[in-house]
């Protein structure tokens, strides 16, 4: 049943976009991301190896703005992740789910959307990472990233600085009382080969005693020549009192226009010593075919849960796969 409401709105969402309303611009676009290998997991009780296809948060989506009367522009989004290797080992939840779907004003305020959204907490380091929605995603260890229900957020550019700022509502029944509603802003400076970013999110009325509190975010990308670093430091407060730290590290290096290396450490050093700290590594080549193609190669290793938060593989896991992205 949901599962069908689901494909009825994603294909109310096409037609309106190819409808193209004289009065409104509009887009209707996507991502198919899916890779083949060989993954592997340990959890301590049993080791498994098997050959994978996987879909990696491929996206349907109509986007439209237009231009008020008042100057003003109104805009608007809606985008469903769609598991294209229709793995049915999945919930109706999981082959097809919302992603940032808003509607927005735009003006010399700045920007202004409600809706689903990334939290900027998230919006920050995103960029930072050059293994995004893989099994070597950053989130495997950077685990306090948000997509926020009931969200408002404001959003604005002045000379090379970048400001977000969010509240989200959380359990919006009137008898919850705004249970795990959260506030969270960003600041983000790019000049030149530089950007620097800074991120703060809390949550309040937390009832789990191992979810996170508030999570304060640093980042740091520099790119020079043909070689770019990034840097990400995640300070998390759990609700429990204990006070963990994740530590991302990338280097990617332009081989030509076609070709990039790319390379990723991460870890997880938790508060509580009787955890063991979650670790990954990974290595990469990505080879451009066109503006809206890719094809990419990936080895990634984690200990102790090091891939399992994106990676979905437990205790010590690995991951080689050949991946293909298609961008319309």
């Amino acid at each position: 049943m949901q599962k069908t409401v689901h494909n009825g709105l994603i294909a109310a969402a096409v037609a309106l976009g190819l409808s193209g309303a004289a009065a409104a611009e509009m887009t209707v676009y996507g991502k198919i991301h899916v890779s083949a290998g060989a993954i592997s997991e340990d959890d301590g009780t049993s080791d498994s190896d098997s050959t994978a296809v996987t879909s990696h948060a491929s996206r349907l989506g109509v986007k439209a703005d237009q231009l008020l009367d008042n100057g003003m522009t109104m805009k608007g989004q809606m985008e469903f992740q769609v598991d294209t290797v229709g793995d049915n080992a999945k919930s109706s939840d999981d082959l097809i789910k919302a992603r940032n779907t808003y509607v927005g004003l735009e003006g010399g305020f700045g920007e202004v959307r409600v809706g689903y959204h990334d939290m900027p907490h998230k919006m920050a380091t995103g960029k930072l990472d050059p293994f995004g929605d893989t099994y070597a995603d950053y989130n495997n260890v950077v685990q306090t990233d948000t997509r926020a229900k009931n969200s408002i957020l404001y959003l604005n550019s002045f000379n090379n600085f970048s400001v977000g700022l969010a509240y989200a509502g959380g359990d919006d029944a009137v008898e919850e009382e705004n249970e795990n509603d959260r506030v969270s802003a960003m600041l983000s400076y790019k000049g030149g080969p530089l950007y620097l970013t800074a991120a703060r999110e809390d949550i309040n009325d937390v009832t789990d005693p191992e979810a996170t509190e508030a999570s304060t975010k640093l980042g740091a990308g520099f790119t020079f020549g043909a070689a770019k670093l990034g840097l990400v430091y995640d300070m998390e407060e759990r609700a429990n009192g204990d006070d963990d730290t994740a530590m991302f590290l990338s280097g990617q290096f332009k081989l030509n226009e076609k070709g990039t290396f790319k390379t990723s450490y991460g870890i997880l050093d938790y508060d509580d010593g009787a955890k063991e700290d979650p670790t990954f590594y990974a290595l990469g080549y990505n080879h451009k075919m066109d503006k809206a193609a890719s094809l990419y190669v990936l080895l990634a290793s984690g200990d102790d849960d090091g891939l399992a938060k994106k990676g979905k593989l437990d205790g010590d896991g690995s991951a080689a796969v050949v991946g293909m992205v298609y961008k319309f």
